[in-house]
């Protein structure tokens, strides 16, 4: 099972470097595409939304196949958008890639994780989630920092070809190793989106996407948020975004021993009133450089708290239909980054980098409020705080 869990990561892997690289190289992507920094921000936008309006359909149309096929037929299309992306004359060419490469990671993604939870035992769950995230939060460690140096001296389209190469290795990996699999019955795309009939699935997964809403708002401009610290230079900023990435994994390998110890409801109780409180901080504690490292470290550590236990107290709402819902919880994650951007060039336009903390913490503080909501919920529904069992695929899988 852990090489299987491996290879799933090598997907993920890819996933996550496209997803954060981009912000980080916004400024030359946009002299690149010759439009505004704000404009350029779009292409986040495009990304995200991609994926999260394009997993259910796409689903619909083809989650019945077997799990290999879609997994590498999600890691074509999201090379096919990235290569796009790099050889994009102009804006809508780009905002064309970043579109396709999100609707392949949306693809690609909800079915890793599926399997990955399929593959585990119940008491295992929350460790099997986090290998298969941990291929994101590797990324951000290794990928994150030198796709930024590439952006930064070899030109944007380099880090982007880098990532196509990704792709490209994820897609042998899973050739390779993972065996032939049986499909799951299709299912009508009304049929996929069913479990937000569930008052306590919505529930959640509104708390996801408004918790991780707010660390996007940071995120989404974190070279302006960063260049006091940084001076923009690029192994300053590196060096941040190394830092983000170790508190990122950092992050993923205890949230998933936490889970599994003391429960989903109880590990999010603690992780998203501190990830409030932390993005918030950023824009000041970024005054310095080292205030900038100490703070990237805590925000990327609790940052990855969020997903696992979101993640598995959505799947608890319905478990007849875990599948269905992890892709829902997927979807929902990236509306958060649509979001967060929306929020963060709100903030930047109203008070600059001061702007963007303050709207960090209002959007905290709505998240905090929607998880008040959601866990009231499962209190009233008399729900105990333990992880479900996976209902679908464990023996084609075993």
């Amino acid at each position: 099972m852990r090489l299987r869990l491996v290879i799933l990561a090598i997907g993920t892997f890819a996933m996550g470097v496209d997803t954060f690289v981009i912000a980080p190289i916004l400024d030359p992507m946009a002299q690149g595409l010759g439009v505004s920094r704000t404009t350029a921000g779009w292409l986040i936008t495009a990304f995200a939304l991609a994926y999260a309006a394009g997993g259910p359909p796409l689903a619909a149309a083809v989650g019945h196949r077997p799990p290999r096929t879609l997994l590498l037929g999600g890691l074509a299309v999201f090379a096919a958008g990235n290569a796009l992306n790099a050889v994009a004359p102009g804006y809508a060419a780009a905002f064309a890639g970043r579109a396709l490469a999100g609707a392949g990671a949306a693809l690609y993604t909800a079915n890793a994780l599926a399997a990955a939870r399929a593959m585990a035992p119940a008491e295992r769950q929350g460790r099997a989630t986090a290998v298969v995230v941990g291929g994101l939060t590797t990324a951000i460690v290794l990928g994150l920092p030198l796709g930024s140096q590439l952006g930064a001296r070899v030109g944007w389209r380099a880090a982007l070809w880098l990532i196509v190469a990704l792709a490209a290795v994820a897609a042998a990996g899973i050739a390779a190793a993972v065996p032939a699999l049986p499909g799951t019955p299709r299912l009508a795309l009304r049929a996929r989106l069913a479990p937000l009939g569930n008052a306590r699935v919505v529930a959640a997964l509104a708390a996801t996407c408004l918790c991780l809403s707010a660390s996007w708002t940071v995120y989404t401009r974190v070279d302006e948020v960063m260049r006091p610290a940084t001076g923009g230079d690029a192994d300053r900023a590196s060096l941040v975004l190394l830092l983000f990435g170790a508190g990122a994994v950092a992050g993923n390998l205890a949230v998933g021993r936490l889970t599994d110890r003391f429960g989903a409801a109880r590990t999010i109780v603690c992780a998203a009133p501190l990830l409030a409180l932390a993005v918030a901080l950023v824009p000041p504690s970024a005054a310095s450089l080292p205030g900038a490292l100490a703070a990237a470290v805590c925000w990327g550590t609790l940052h990855w708290m969020i997903n696992v236990p979101q993640q598995l107290r959505a799947t608890a709402a319905a478990p007849g239909a875990a599948p269905l819902v992890l892709g829902l919880h997927q979807s929902t994650i990236y509306i958060g980054i649509s979001v967060g951007g929306a929020i963060g060039a709100a903030g930047h336009a109203l008070g600059g980098r001061t702007g963007i903390g303050y709207a960090a913490l209002c959007a905290g503080l709505i998240g905090l409020a929607a998880l008040a909501g959601s866990l009231w919920l499962d209190r009233r529904h008399h729900v105990p705080d333990e992880t479900p069992p996976a209902p679908v695929l464990r023996e084609s899988l075993k």
